[in-house]
């Protein structure tokens, strides 16, 4: 008997599961169903994974972009392994662990792809906008309530004039991110539901009330995007790129100053820091997946952590009490631990993903907004956070194979 993914509208529930998985996780205190939602996003990453394979025995059809992402990445993989097992920095299971981490995001984005050939259409999301705006109400009120009353959930730092808010997602990231995924499907919907624009307003100011600069960033970015593409009805790329880099680097100054040169002892600022020295100790393939700038690296006691001290540095957050630093970056997991050549081949697979999407403006610029929008959304975050690999960010790819799948493979309609 064959059951039909649309039918069951099951990846409708694996976009809301991921998203609220957080909050499952902060609240559900019995250890082995908190184990369980833990590890849901690996579980279902390799299931995802397996019926793929599965269904690539019968039929495979890879776009040129993704067949250039798929040989790097393999590239990159091999180096991180190869070089992990070699340096012996690590355990065999850690660094496994950590190559599968590294992989996950490409998993959910090209497995969603495949699976859904052929089944969807631009309707699907219809009524996941619904849903969508229901969660916009109710953030934005509970996020108006926490941030100038009483808080109902933990607060975290005091930036400018009150505590960023989490609203239950554990921490001011987290929340940004899901609400700029609800942002990504309500944009998605609004060239059949203009009144979106009142719950995507809603979930901005949510975002703002984050108080994280990479959420001002990209907020501004995708409205800039949909007036110099949609209302100016402007096509050349140049223009807004130097417009995004301009608002990049006004809203980004002040953070970069604080966090790699008038602090040049915290977390970011050393772990890039150390990590381009022993990218050159270990050149050219790294230290291996595993040993720096991961939360795999803290957690498993990488040798590398304890030669550099970073456990006993009290105050940099990367000390063995506090360790909520460990992922406040990106690049560096990428360039320490798998060397020159492992970065470089990243770097191919990112780039020839970006090129896709900026062609596909002049078939469909509802698709290249979103999947622009959203490969920004990481590309800034890998400045503060673990951004590609972030255990938050897996919706996101979710949702952008599955609107890959209907630029390019829609669900045939029936002529009646």
């Amino acid at each position: 008997m064959t059951i039909s993914l649309k039918k069951i509208n099951i990846w409708k529930v694996l976009f809301v599961y991921l998203i609220f998985q957080p909050v499952l996780n902060t609240y559900i205190n019995v250890s082995a169903i908190n184990t369980l939602i833990s590890y849901s996003d690996e579980i279902i990453a390799v299931i995802l994974a397996v019926l793929a394979i599965v269904k690539s025995i019968q039929q495979l059809t890879l776009l040129r972009f993704e067949r250039i992402m798929l040989i790097a990445l393999v590239i990159f993989e091999l180096i991180g392994l190869i070089s992990g097992f070699a340096s012996k920095i690590q355990g065999v299971g850690p660094t496994l662990v950590d190559a599968f981490t590294c992989a996950k995001f490409f998993i959910y984005y090209l497995s969603t792809r495949i699976l859904t050939k052929d089944k969807l259409t631009e309707k699907y999301f219809f009524s996941l906008n619904n849903v969508c705006k229901i969660f916009a109400v109710v953030l934005f009120v509970l996020a108006l309530h926490d941030a100038f009353m009483t808080p109902w959930f933990p607060v975290a730092d005091f930036r400018y004039f009150t505590e960023s808010i989490t609203l239950g997602f554990g921490h001011p990231e987290y929340l940004s991110r899901v609400c700029f995924s609800l942002i990504l499907v309500l944009c998605y919907n609004y060239r059949y539901f203009k009144h979106n624009i009142y719950y995507i307003m809603m979930l901005t100011v949510v975002m703002f009330l984050s108080f994280r600069t990479k959420s001002f960033v990209c907020v501004f970015i995708l409205f800039v995007m949909y007036i110099y593409f949609f209302k100016l009805r402007l096509k050349s790329i140049t223009p807004i790129a130097l417009a995004g880099a301009a608002g990049i680097g006004y809203f980004g100054y002040d953070s970069f100053v604080f966090y790699y040169i008038e602090h040049d002892q915290c977390a970011r600022a050393l772990l890039t820091r150390d990590g381009l020295y022993l990218a050159k100790q270990y050149f050219p393939l790294g230290t291996g997946f595993g040993t720096f700038a991961s939360y795999i690296a803290s957690a498993f006691y990488s040798k590398l952590y304890i030669f550099l001290g970073y456990y006993n540095m009290y105050g940099t957050g990367l000390d063995e009490v506090e360790g909520n630093a460990l992922s406040d970056t990106f690049w560096p997991i990428v360039y320490t631990q798998t060397g020159i050549f492992g970065f470089i081949a990243f770097i191919i697979a990112l780039f020839s993903m970006i090129f896709y999407i900026i062609k596909s403006r002049k078939t469909d610029l509802y698709f290249f907004w979103i999947a622009m929008s959203l490969i920004l959304y990481d590309l800034i975050s890998t400045s503060a956070s673990s951004a590609f690999f972030h255990p938050s960010s897996m919706v996101s790819y979710l949702f952008l194979g599955l609107i890959t799948s209907i630029h390019e493979f829609p669900k045939k309609e029936k002529i009646q």
